[in-house]
């Protein structure tokens, strides 16, 4: 193999022990997210929120995999493991690329489902306070729209130190509203699915082409060697 071919090997070797990175995130970013949403199962409209999060946990599963393998095709030179690598990278990119629109056009939609899971755990809040004491531990936030909500007496699950089953008002004066935690959430986390996907993509398109590239030069040294 000549230079070229060495420079190239080495090059997308570094690309997948990025991509083994960028799995083991994503992995972690997903994980987070559904861990998240997952204590509102009891409510329909988690359905279309956790979607996203669950696909995000499933690509990062597969972007390491499919690193790994790149590693190992580009280590042993392998024509067929490249050939495979480079197959499921394209069908990997625009699953990405899929995601990503999805998102960018959709994204106030999943957000209208997020505020109307906590519209209805608050309306079941008398019925099945357990969800809301969640969603208010979990996003350091209280009330719907504010602690003004609770009138005088506030949640345990409102402030970090209750007493006697109870905040003070001075305890949950700081707290956001919790439509507006959940709110700022969605917006901190589509930004980060956003750009940061956009990047990934453009890394595996470099990746995906190099690829082919070398398996294609690994072909012709096989064929070269045979005669």
């Amino acid at each position: 193999m000549d230079c070229g071919g060495v420079f190239v090997k080495y090059v997308l070797f570094i690309f997948n022990i990025l991509f083994v990175i960028c799995g083991i995130l994503l992995i972690i970013f997903g994980s987070l997210m559904v861990s998240t949403i997952k204590d509102f199962s009891g409510v329909g409209e988690t359905f279309t929120a956790n979607s996203v999060a669950i696909i995000i946990l499933v690509l990062g599963c597969i972007v390491f995999l499919v690193a790994f393998m790149g590693c190992c095709g580009a280590i042993r030179e392998s024509s067929c493991a490249l050939t495979s690598y480079s197959v499921v990278m394209l069908v990997l990119l625009v699953s990405q690329l899929a995601l990503i629109i999805y998102v960018w056009v959709d994204h106030v939609q999943i957000q209208q489902s997020l505020e109307k899971i906590v519209q209805t755990i608050w309306d079941q809040r008398k019925t099945d306070a357990l969800l809301m004491d969640t969603l208010q531990r979990s996003f350091k936030c209280c009330g719907l729209n504010g602690f003004a909500d609770y009138i005088l007496t506030y949640p345990a699950s409102c402030c970090d130190s209750p007493s006697n089953g109870t905040c003070a008002l001075t305890q949950v004066m700081t707290r956001s509203s919790c439509l507006k935690a959940v709110d700022s959430f969605w917006d901190t986390n589509v930004s980060i699915i956003k750009y940061a996907g956009l990047g990934v993509t453009a890394v595996e398109l470099v990746a995906f082409i190099f690829a082919c590239c070398l398996a294609n030069q690994t072909r012709n040294s096989q064929r070269r060697q045979n005669y």
